[in-house]
């Protein structure tokens, strides 16, 4: 069957060969079967050259022995010039060692210019043998690519969790250190110098919750919130922002398409994607030159690269380009890999683009870049738009209660605290008991509820943490909640929550997000009893 549609094929034949009754004894072979027969010829390796590749052929009929060009010289021109055509060496010489080397080499089959009669049904079997050889061959690279793929998503899922836990404990020690420093601020009164220390410590660490921000950002710990933005009119806001970030010297320009429809974003978190990019550009440009940020809607698969699946879901392109100079290839594949960085020791975490990639995708979103060194480099995101009018992701219920600036955070309510960690537990209880409250502290979870079910109708109030031993948060606040469905309760995470019920967490009082002050926490205390009780 195969046969029979390559002989009604209209065949593209390129010979390489000195002889011209050679030629006509080929081609007339050829036109014995195969009805549609198109060729060139080279008589030398000067025409070899000139012709192969611009005739484009779908086979190469090549002599062993041409006086300046050999047939496995010719399989290596036609590799060297790209044409991916099945090659099939004709000799008048019947050495097996020449045969053995052709076929070792890349010939696809190897004739005897006496057994030339045969020629079309060698013809047709070697362009079977290609096809199912190329076939394998893609076979082979979409199971390596998947293989790659899957290892990729592997290793940054296993970063991810680790960062991610980096990031709980170094939020709990933040807490502690800021804590501890802002109390000794409260208790100091004359010490000047003293208390320049502590309102250094207290700045150092916010630098270093801000770096937390990103590790969880990177592990897809930090918690979303989506909301409908016009990409457009976020962009021209926060550019206005990005452009005193850069030199003078540096140009930011907007291209941004009339009429985007509205898209689930988390502006935070995007705000953090946009500002490492323009980063990343004036970096490149060193000191001169032009970003432009550019946006437009298109279909998914436009940035699909080869041997990916298309897909056909419309989405929001926000592009970065800048005019410096460029990235080498040979870094591309690992350019968002944590870490990873070609910037001076002390000039760059290598977490910047990892953010990118990892805010991206939990928009549901692509990232792709292209370079060109000397010229420059562009980044391109596609954000998925919803199929209907809803974001997905979490629920706008993050937003906290209204915390005042000023009033009195006194009170003497009694308090359940759920802490884990001894230094926090203790940082915490001692401040609000300082403050007047009635705190009883649980060391877990379990010892929380254990607490609780013994006099619930004493407590005014359960703050606790996201992630104990024994009973995590949730769990916690599901057994308090049957006991008593009024209980008023603040869960205090730096966590996401998207795979909490969203009942569950509408049914909370409040979320305090680590790592907090004291102070601050007090302030959501006090303003959390004050609500419910108005």
């Amino acid at each position: 069957m195969r046969d029979s549609k390559l002989s009604q094929q209209k065949l593209k034949v390129f010979l390489l060969e000195d002889n011209l009754d050679d030629v006509e004894l080929e081609l007339h072979e050829m036109h014995k079967t195969l009805l549609h027969v198109d060729y060139d010829v080279a008589r030398n390796r000067k025409e070899f050259l000139e012709k192969v590749a611009r005739f484009s052929p779908d086979i190469i009929l090549a002599d062993y022995a041409l006086p300046d060009i050999t047939g496995i010289e010719a399989i290596n021109v036609v590799k060297e010039l790209g044409v991916d055509v099945p090659v099939i060496l004709i000799t008048g010489d019947g050495n097996e060692t020449i045969a053995v080397d052709s076929l070792r080499l890349g010939a696809v089959d190897y004739i005897l210019k006496k057994n030339i009669a045969g020629l079309s049904a060698r013809v047709m079997r070697a362009l079977e043998i290609w096809a199912d050889r190329r076939a394998k061959e893609r076979a082979e690279s979409e199971e390596m690519r998947l293989q790659q793929l899957l290892f990729e998503n592997q290793k940054m899922e296993a970063i991810g969790r680790l960062a991610g836990g980096i990031a709980h404990d170094f939020n709990n020690i933040l807490t502690g250190v800021m804590g501890l420093s802002e109390i000794c601020l409260i208790d100091i009164r004359g010490d000047v110098h003293l208390r320049g220390n502590l309102e250094s410590i207290i700045s150092i660490s916010q630098k270093g919750a801000d770096l937390v921000k990103q590790l969880l950002i990177f592990s897809k710990k930090m918690i979303m919130e989506f909301k409908a933005v016009n990409m457009n009119s976020f962009i021209a806001e926060t550019a206005l922002f990005f452009k005193r970030i850069v030199e003078e010297s540096i140009e930011i320009r907007l291209d941004l398409h009339d009429d985007l429809p509205l898209i689930p974003c988390d502006t935070n978190q995007f705000t953090q994607v946009l500002m490492n990019l323009i980063l990343n550009a004036r970096d490149a440009m060193q000191g001169k030159g032009v970003i432009t940020i550019k946006t437009r809607k298109c279909l998914m698969k436009e940035l699909s690269g080869s041997g990916e699946p298309a897909d056909h879901r419309w989405c929001v392109c926000i592009s970065v380009t800048d005019t410096g100079t460029g990235i080498d290839e040979h870094h591309l594949p690992t350019i968002f890999d944590p870490f990873f960085t070609t910037k001076g020791v002390g000039k760059g975490t290598g977490l910047g683009l990892s953010i990118v990639y990892s805010v991206v995708q939990g928009h549901g979103g692509i990232v792709k870049v292209s370079s060109i060194q000397g010229e420059g480099t562009t980044f391109t995101i596609a954000l998925p738009l919803p199929e209907d009018a809803a974001s997905g992701g979490e629920s706008p219920f993050y937003e906290k209660l209204p915390v005042q600036d000023s009033g009195d955070i006194r009170g003497k309510e009694t308090v359940l605290i759920a802490e884990d960690e001894e230094v926090l537990r203790d940082l915490l209880s001692n401040f609000m008991r300082s403050l007047g409250y009635v705190v009883v502290t649980a060391r877990d979870g379990q010892e929380a509820f254990n607490a609780y079910a013994s006099e619930p109708e004493k407590y005014h109030l359960i703050i606790s943490d996201m992630m104990m031993p024994n009973k995590n948060g949730i769990d916690l606040f599901r057994e308090v909640r049957a006991i008593r469905p009024q209980v008023k309760f603040m869960l205090v995470t730096g966590y996401s929550l998207a795979d909490v019920d969203e009942g569950i967490l509408g049914q909370m009082t409040a979320i305090l997000r680590k790592p907090y002050t004291p102070m601050q926490l007090v302030k959501v205390v006090r303003d959390t009893l004050d609500a419910q009780s108005s």
